[in-house]
């Protein structure tokens, strides 16, 4: 039976991490657990649970700042900048959807969503988490209390450490406050489609809109097979893969950018403008993967590629002959989540075709098995990798934070 460790005080928190590092524990380290399945399990029976680290310390509106801590919830954050109809500009997705049928909407915590460096459909215009992380507060692997940032972006304190820690698993330290930046939800938005059944076309598409003085906010192509899960009466009616674009901010300047999108995507297919409540939906699906949302065992194992975005639906015609599985398009085209039935991750494969398009896989969806065989991230170079190595050992020298998470020791050096 595991040990559990619940800090519920930032002082307890690294009571914790020392008893660990006194005794050579290694940590398992969560919020509510829902994004265990991503990466590697850690081979412990000690947990780090910091659920109870929970709380909305301040939130600003006028300021367009917030700060919690790690455990809150994510849906109370949201819930909290609805009020005020502000949100987090980077759009995250109800990605534990994507390991688990009996993810509720909004699951996490929002210090996992900084963990994971997670951003949904808007990352192309305004980046990830880590880009509106604007300081944290955390106990390293030394059971030593550090800080970075502040309250406004400007606020830099010695080295940018918010951009180490986003994305870093909690393998170099457990954060237990983070202060984020928060936008005001946009006037309106509206969506424009476009029918197209190749990807190739449909990143072409999405290029030229990207290059177009329309300040397009998201861009994704949605094979024919997903639309009809749009449940959006016009879509299902065309009966066609679509490309999907967003302008977002006051009523005419939408209106008039939507209708030089129409026009602009005219010799791509069929065009047409989705109303407000229609574009949240869509991009809500967008957001969540929802085609291909579930656990591994009915929903199949799913890649996450990202390659420069013009040669994206290249990447996509190579992986669906390669693998056989389905293909969505984000990012314009720079993000690609392939979906593969079977046990078989097709590794090899699949991270060849990302390597010679100068981009990357990551398995995030998999069986027990296959996380034990195949590695969930990119293998690093060699000289990153020993930067990285460098890193850890500085800021957890005996390794007792989320050992293995982002490489397992029988995995390491190894590609597929």
């Amino acid at each position: 039976m595991a040990d559990i460790l619940s800090p519920s005080t930032p002082e307890q928190l690294r009571e914790a991490v020392g008893w660990a590092l006194g005794s050579k524990t290694p940590l398992e380290v969560i919020g509510s657990g829902t994004k265990r399945a991503f990466g590697h399990a850690v081979k412990t029976n000690a947990v780090l649970d910091c659920s109870k680290l929970s709380g909305i310390l301040f939130y600003e509106p006028e300021e367009l700042v917030i700060s919690a801590r790690a455990g809150t919830p994510l849906a109370d954050i949201k819930a909290a900048l609805a009020e005020k109809n502000q949100q987090f500009h980077f759009e995250p997705g109800n990605f534990p959807g994507l390991l688990s049928e009996n993810a509720v909407s909004d699951a996490g915590t929002i210090g996992g969503l900084v963990a994971c460096n997670l951003a949904g459909p808007r990352r192309i215009k305004v980046g990830a988490a880590r880009d509106h992380l604007l300081g944290f507060e955390a106990v390293s692997g030394r059971a030593e209390d550090f800080k970075s940032g502040g309250r406004v972006m400007k606020n830099v304190t010695g080295f940018d450490l918010s951009k180490l820690m986003s994305g870093s698993f909690g393998t170099l330290g457990v954060m237990h406050t983070v202060t984020l930046k928060v936008m005001p939800c946009d006037e309106t938005s509206a969506t424009v489609i476009a029918t197209c059944n190749d990807p190739q076309s449909a990143c072409k598409a999405m290029t030229l809109a990207m290059r177009s003085e329309n300040e397009v906010s998201a861009a994704a192509w949605i094979s024919p097979s997903d639309v009809t899960a749009l449940d959006i009466p016009m879509a299902s009616e065309l009966g066609s893969g679509l490309v999907v674009l967003r302008v977002e901010g006051p009523k005419p300047s939408v209106a008039w950018r939507a209708e030089a999108l129409c026009k602009a995507l005219g010799p791509f297919g069929e065009t047409h403008e989705l109303s407000h409540a229609y574009s949240q939906r869509l991009w809500q699906f967008v957001a969540d993967v929802k085609p291909f949302a579930g656990s591994a065992e009915k929903a199949g194992l799913l890649w996450r590629v990202s390659v420069p975005p013009a040669i994206g639906g290249d990447v996509c015609v190579s992986l669906l002959d390669a693998t056989g599985g389905r293909v969505m398009m984000d990012w314009a085209g720079g993000l690609i989540w392939l979906q593969i039935s079977g046990s078989d991750a097709m590794a090899g494969a699949v991270r060849e075709i990302a390597r010679n398009a100068g981009g990357q896989a990551d398995l995030v969806r998999a069986s027990e098995i296959a996380r034990e065989t195949v590695s969930a991230f990119h293998a690093e170079s060699q000289a990153l990798a020993k930067i990285s190595a460098k890193i850890r050992s500085n800021f957890d020298p005996e390794g007792i934070l989320n050992p293995g998470r982002l490489m397992p020791s029988n995995l390491i050096g190894e590609d597929a």
